[in-house]
């Protein structure tokens, strides 16, 4: 195994415990690289003061460095993972003030429509600048994207870059927790399971089912469901209790994927807020049955400032600490096993990669970025072709797969004609006069950040 280098820009992330967790389980690692960056330098130094700490409790032989400039952390690197995020919080909430005032109703509203506009008019210029440093100092790395809005960021590397990219999203991770809650085939307690999807992020599934989920992301579907013991097709026991279940006795978070079932005859992922604001039938009886309100921006945890940072520091005061540190898996863990497997021997299968499509997907353009199961091994990453979608389920995966790679040259280009063509084909604004509202409402919030809109 060749000893990596990994770098992670955006330390202060979330993503970032969860990475240190699982890289302090796999010997895989041992002898690695560990570069991290982050802009805030205090923070970045209490996020380096915990690795470091469990390096030497666990004898890891890390080389653990950090940089608050990526372009000094990234020569020689084999994997970049974004973690990174511009004015997350504050921004999110003003996507959702947007299109509340455009009389839209969203309710996850970062990925999608116009909030996923706007957070694609802040992000696209920084991956690109990332990737532009990446060709000059680490042309045969791999970049890791881990931040919304992903398929549009990962559109405009496709399209706008050389470098090797993967996408991923823990949502098949939520989807398999309801899955199992569903079919009774979960030891967690029934109050753990009513848990809402923010609660289950720190869960993940007890490993009793293998489920496929194809489509785009935030927008996929599940097209089997197995025993993972037996091999047992299980759809026809899952459709047999959704049939018989009231929608709002259906799992906390996936009442809305419940109705989507009901109707297409797949269960809908990777969740009620996701799916409801790329599915443009929602309306208000649904939300009503579905129990279904808008994400509350104040309760994410993504990003930590060194006090959060500290407190873990401070936690971790010994080895047996440090172990059950480490001992936790939460919903994202399978993100460290993306660069785990592309830096040691063999193929490893992998349950949901986002990728250019390429044929992956038959009936879908092969310029999309779509999320499907795939093969990951040393310094290779390749979707599994998966067929074509049941016929009623394509039409919602192109629609909003061809409104990334639109929105990803507007935000790549600072085009004014393309930002408007996505929020024309959204099917949620539906109206001409709306559609410039909102985008007038965008560009005059993002005027202050560095994008490509002058």
């Amino acid at each position: 195994m060749k000893k990596a280098k990994i770098v992670l820009i955006g330390s202060g992330s979330q993503y970032t415990e969860f990475f240190l967790q699982e890289l302090f389980k796999y010997e895989d690692f041992k002898g690695c690289t560990l570069t991290m960056v982050d802009r805030k330098k205090e923070r970045l130094d209490m996020v380096l003061a915990i690795a470091k700490k469990f390096n030497d409790f666990f004898d890891w032989d890390l080389k653990i460095e950090g940089f608050t400039d990526r372009r000094d952390a990234l020569a020689g690197a084999n994997v970049v993972y974004c973690f990174a995020a511009v004015n997350y919080k504050e921004a999110w909430k003003k996507e959702y003030e947007i299109c509340v005032k455009n009389g839209l109703n969203p309710f996850e509203f970062h990925t999608n429509g116009p909030g996923g506009l706007g957070m694609a008019i802040r992000h696209v210029p920084l991956i690109l600048d990332i990737c532009d440093d990446m060709e000059e100092l680490c042309p045969d790395a791999w970049l890791i994207i881990d931040s919304n809005p992903l398929a549009k960021m990962q559109a405009a590397v496709a399209r706008y870059s050389k470098i090797k990219c993967i996408g991923y999203c823990y949502g098949h991770e939520l989807v398999q927790l309801a899955l199992e809650q569903t079919l009774g085939m979960t030891d967690r307690s029934p109050e753990q399971m009513e848990a809402d999807p923010l609660e289950r992020e720190f869960m993940v599934p007890a490993g009793t089912i293998d489920i496929h989920i194809v489509g785009v992301n935030h927008m996929g579907w599940l097209l089997d469901i197995k025993s993972a013991e037996t091999g047992e097709d299980l759809y026809p026991k899952l459709r047999e209790i959704l049939d018989a279940t009231p929608t709002n006795k259906a799992p906390m978070g996936y009442r809305f994927c419940t109705e989507v079932y009901r109707r297409f005859g797949y269960f809908a992922s990777p969740g009620d807020q996701h799916v409801a604001d790329y599915a443009w039938f929602f309306d208000s009886d649904m939300q009503a049955m579905s129990n279904l309100t808008p994400f509350v921006v104040d309760a994410w945890f993504g990003g930590r400032d060194r006090d959060a940072w500290g407190e873990i520091f401070n936690k971790v005061d010994d080895l047996e600490a440090a172990k059950m540190f480490i001992k936790q898996r939460r919903a994202g863990w399978m993100s460290t096993q993306i660069s785990r497997y592309l830096i040691s021997g063999g193929y490893k299968y992998f349950p949901s990669v986002n990728v250019v499509n390429n044929g992956a997907i038959a009936d879908l353009s092969d310029d999309i970025i779509v999320e499907v199961p795939g093969i990951i091994g040393p310094d290779l990453i390749k979707p599994i072709q998966m067929g074509a979608l049941p016929y009623g389920l394509a039409p919602i995966c192109q629609l909003h797969g061809s409104i990334s790679n639109i929105v990803a040259d507007a935000a790549a280009t600072g085009s004014t004609e393309k930002a408007l063509q996505a929020l024309l084909l959204d099917p949620f604004v539906c109206s001409a006069t709306r559609a410039q509202n909102i985008l007038d409402d965008i560009l005059e919030y993002n005027k202050d950040y560095d994008t490509r809109f002058k």
